[in-house]
């Protein structure tokens, strides 16, 4: 069962298989985890995030379309529900050993790892609105258009927010001697 594509596993759990959607969690969880992470910069709410977004895609499984790759569209669900944890919350960061966001996959190097490290720390320590901007664009490749529709914003607003998240970060790292 564990080696079917998704296409596959999506017809059979919407059969009622518990197997396929066993599968499909074991598959995508770290991934939705992690997206969830990236936007909120925190565990808990991450691990909510991540929950909810997959119960509401799994529940939804009866409207995805099977010719379309199953990732993006959880991505999708993912970010919007982390955004609304943010929402509901009113979160802004702690810069501290808990919240602190670090990358995923370190580099080849230790000064590329120390470079790795240090950008992950001042994107954390931007405001909430600008960290989820940059991680939207840099890490999670949304184009601006879709950023600006998940927030709800124009995108000339994404795109200054984008902007001036990237100046504070060029300041921050050249003031730590990173770029």
């Amino acid at each position: 069962m564990r080696r079917r594509p998704d296409t596959e596993l999506i017809v059979l759990a919407r059969r009622g298989s518990a197997d396929a959607v066993g599968v499909l969690f074991d598959r995508y969880w770290t991934f939705a985890w992690r997206s969830a992470y990236a936007v909120t910069a925190d565990r808990a709410l991450a691990d909510d995030a991540a929950q909810e977004a997959i119960e509401r895609a799994f529940g939804s499984l009866h409207r995805f379309d099977e010719t379309r790759p199953f990732g993006p569209w959880l991505k999708r669900i993912v970010i919007n529900r982390a955004i609304d944890h943010l929402r509901r919350r009113r979160l802004e960061v702690v810069h501290d050993e808990e919240t602190t966001f670090h990358a995923w996959s370190l580099g080849d190097t230790p000064d590329d790892e120390l470079r790795l490290l240090a950008v992950s720390d001042a994107v954390a320590g931007l405001g909430a609105a600008k960290r989820i901007v940059v991680v939207l664009h840099y890490w999670l490749d949304l184009p601006l258009e879709e950023i600006a529709g998940v927030l709800g914003l124009p995108v000339g607003t994404v795109a200054s927010r984008l902007a001036r998240a990237k100046a504070e970060l060029r300041d921050v790292l050249e003031e730590q001697r990173v770029v």
